[in-house]
């Protein structure tokens, strides 16, 4: 059972640093009072493009470095097991697909490495999207101190400006897909991992259980 103090830490560990908050409002209040970016009028609806400034861009270029960087190391981390990956799918299609004979034992161990590769995935995720979120308290803090210092900002604000502020970022929908980061950039190996794929879900169906691929 987890306490409320050890809630409390994990909570305090997990917010952003001090400093990057204090740099965040800094910039912000810089920019505020310098008026950037320019407000767009009324009445129509500023999209999230309009509020962009060299604070926001650079930030935002950080994070998305930063998650590719994630996945570059998970990939190389793992390679010899995207590269058993590869090896079995082409078992598993050789067996099925052109001998024409099921090969429960291979499609079995198939699904194993394939289920690792879906662990090591969502762990990565998971360090992704706390990296995007961190970038987004920064980028609020930020982007509130904007609003509070521009000259062209009235408080309260007007109805046209209510949603006026930096598009939160957000992990893109490969990460939802990582089996796709398997395929290489050959298209027959990549069509071999996609039978075997396939494969797996049929039997995984037929089982009742739930399937291998992403």
């Amino acid at each position: 059972m987890i306490g409320t103090e050890s809630v409390g830490r994990v909570v305090r560990r997990a917010a952003p640093p001090r400093w990057g908050r204090w740099a965040a409002w800094l910039h912000g209040l810089r920019d505020g009072r310098r008026g950037l970016p320019d407000v767009p009028p009324p009445p129509a609806l500023p999209e999230h493009q309009a509020a962009v400034t060299p604070y926001v861009t650079e930030q935002q270029a950080t994070a998305r470095r930063a998650v590719e960087q994630l996945r570059a190391r998970l990939m190389y981390r793992e390679r010899r097991l995207i590269a058993d990956l590869g090896t079995r799918a082409v078992h598993v299609v050789i067996e099925y697909r052109e001998r024409g004979r099921p090969a429960p034992a291979a499609l079995a161990g198939f699904g194993e490495r394939v289920a690792e590769w879906h662990a090591h995935a969502d762990v990565c995720r998971c360090r992704a999207a706390a990296v995007l979120e961190q970038v987004n308290q920064h980028l609020a803090r930020y982007w509130d101190a904007v609003r509070r210092h521009h000259p062209d900002v009235p408080d309260p604000a007007p109805a046209h400006l209510a949603h006026w502020g930096p598009a939160p970022l957000r992990l893109d929908p490969s990460w939802d897909r990582p089996d796709s980061w398997l395929a290489p950039r050959d298209a027959a190996t990549a069509t071999v991992l996609t039978r075997a794929l396939e494969l797996l879900d049929a039997a995984h169906s037929l089982s009742g259980t739930p399937g291998g691929g992403n």
